[in-house]
């Protein structure tokens, strides 16, 4: 709740995802503003979702779908949603209809498919869309900009702070900007270069920028000439469990993108060939993947027990009751690129549960870094390491202790909800009181 020691401006959300705690991005925006009164965080977001999460009760969402219709109908409204609409019951927030197949397209991510995408954008009238007036109505302070990899979101929040006569502070989840993943293919150099140049007005022009690692946070200074703060991702379970709690099992929790499908089943197949006493023979998979082709190779795998979606408040409890979390990143060249300056929003969760984490992926990735440097999980960076690790992780009880008391530590250090809650608050309060006083100067 607000309070006269510290500052909460009314902040808008600008993402392509809604407010949910059972999504990774959804749960960790809902750490970062829980602090907020609900009457002074607004959202505005892309993806076809419905709230789940009530920390906010004013949302805006213009999706594909209607940017495609402003063109076609010339005439499109987005949708505003009130307390009404928040479904906290919920174990998946997407609301895709019959637009599934084009949502599975879209998420291959080649030169085309991003040109398409921001061009429909371009033509579209989302100005129109009622967003502008939804926005003043609401009369935010400050923008929080949750970035990506679309041009067209970057221009909403110019045109927004322009418009608004407001700030705004940019956070950076991924790596969109050092590395471009599509140079080998056709207009992969031309895509990248007008991303590049709306990004670079973007990052230039904001009040604040965040990045959620140090390894990210100082490639961005050298690269954008300019400060990043450093935001992890929090977790509000740092409230271990009790040491002696029965856990059983090795489990996965999250999306199976970017190569995470077909690690999974290296991983299950190291299990099988390291059966013995107290190894588990299955590995429990709980995701709301709904792409078939992501979903095949964990699917049809004997050593897999896939779950679905979950909703957001079992996770923890799922966790703490497992011998072993997984968190993994592909060994494809082109796909630990894209990885390399990330940092999962599930290993706060993770290091902070109590539960044993075993990471497995190439060593340069960022979040395989954090945790080999501070020794908070067990590690294996090749499949003959992983068959060396598994043993251990299962049977060594000396070593699962230190391992997960070296996990805890550092979530206390870096990963409390009070610290990222507090570095957010800082920000934004600090963007649009610097406003406020340019404001006064001007009158």
């Amino acid at each position: 709740m607000s309070t006269e020691q510290h500052r909460y401006p009314r902040v808008l959300i600008v993402s392509h995802q809604v407010l949910a705690r059972n999504t990774a991005m959804g749960k960790t925006m809902d750490t970062y503003f829980s602090g907020w009164d609900r009457d002074a965080v607004a959202q505005l977001y892309i993806q076809a979702e419905v709230p789940t999460d009530p920390l906010c009760t004013d949302y805006f969402r213009f999706t594909d779908s209607d940017a495609l219709k402003s063109i076609v109908q010339r005439r499109r409204k987005g949708t505003v949603m009130t307390e009404e609409d928040v479904h906290p019951e919920r174990a998946d927030p997407v609301e895709m209809g019959n637009l599934t197949g084009v949502y599975h397209y879209g998420r291959k991510r080649t030169p085309l498919i991003f040109l398409a995408r921001d061009g429909m954008w371009k033509m579209s009238g989302w100005k129109h869309s009622g967003m502008l007036e939804w926005a003043e109505s609401f009369r935010p302070e400050v923008i929080f900009f949750a970035s990506g990899d679309y041009a067209f979101a970057y221009r909403i929040v110019d045109f927004l702070s322009e418009r608004l006569k407001i700030p705004y502070v940019i956070c950076c989840f991924d790596d969109f900007y050092l590395i471009n993943p599509n140079r080998g293919l056709f207009l992969g150099k031309f895509r990248q270069k007008q991303f590049m140049k709306v990004v670079r007005r973007n990052v230039d022009n904001a009040a604040g920028a965040l990045a959620v690692n140090e390894a990210m946070a100082e490639a961005y200074r050298k690269f954008f000439g300019r400060e990043f703060g450093v935001l992890y991702t929090a977790s509000d379970s740092a409230a271990a469990d009790p040491e002696n709690a029965e856990k059983h099992g090795i489990t996965y929790l999250g999306g199976l993108e970017l190569g995470r499908n077909r690690q999974l089943a290296e991983i299950a197949d190291a299990l099988r060939e390291c059966a013995g006493p107290g190894i588990p023979e299955v590995l429990d998979v709980y995701s709301a993947e709904t792409d078939p082709a992501l979903l095949r190779p964990v699917k049809e795998h004997p050593g897999i027990r896939f779950h679905g979606p979950v909703p957001g408040p079992q996770v923890p409890e799922i966790i703490r009751k497992s011998k072993a979390v997984i968190h993994t990143e592909s060994f494809d060249p082109v796909l630990r690129e894209k990885v390399r300056y990330s940092l999962s929003t599930k290993i706060a969760d993770s290091i902070s549960s109590g539960t044993g984490l075993l990471a497995y992926g190439p060593a340069e990735a960022a979040s395989m870094d954090y945790l080999i440097r501070n020794e908070a999980a067990f590690t294996a960076t090749s499949p003959e390491e992983l068959r060396e690790v598994l043993p251990r992780l299962f049977t060594d009880e000396a070593e699962y202790r230190r391992i997960t008391g070296n996990a805890k530590a550092l979530a206390r250090k870096n990963h409390t909800p009070e610290m990222t809650q507090e570095t957010v608050r800082k920000a934004l309060s600090e963007a649009a009181g610097n406003n406020a006083d340019e404001q006064r100067i001007k009158v």
